[in-house]
C-alpha cells in the first residue's frame, strides 16, 4: 500500500555456490547415530562443517549441524532423508 517504501531487487539466475545452514535434530542416544547422519549427508552431496551435541535427558541428545547445501530444494531433500531415520525424533532448520 506504500510503493514509496518498496525496494527493487534482482535475483542471480545461475548461482553456483554452496550455502551454509543450520539443522537441529532431536535424536535418540544410540550407537552409530552420528555416523548414520553423516553418511546420509555425504551421500546427498552435502558437507558437514560443524556438529554440536548436547545430551538432554539421558535418552535423547540435541544435535545442531552446520551443513552446506546447493539450494533450498537440496536442503529439503537432506532434511527429508534425515527425518526418515528411526533414531531421529525431530528435525528443523534453525537460524544462528
Amino acid at each position: 500500500s506504500k510503493p514509496e517504501k518498496w525496494i527493487d531487487v534482482e535475483w542471480e539466475e545461475n548461482l553456483k555456490r554452496d550455502f551454509t545452514t543450520y539443522i537441529r535434530l532431536l535424536v535418540r542416544n544410540q550407537r552409530g547415530v552420528l555416523a548414520t547422519i553423516a553418511a546420509i549427508i555425504s551421500d546427498l552431496e552435502s558437507n558437514i562443517l560443524n556438529v554440536d551435541i548436547e545430551e538432554r535427558d539421558g535418552i535423547h541428545s540435541s544435535m545442531t549441524l552446520t551443513v552446506e547445501v546447493k539450494d533450498r530444494i537440496h536442503l529439503a531433500r537432506v532434511m527429508r532423508r534425515l527425518r526418515n531415520i528411526e533414531m531421529v525424533d525431530r528435525i528443523h532448520r534453525v537460524r544462528q
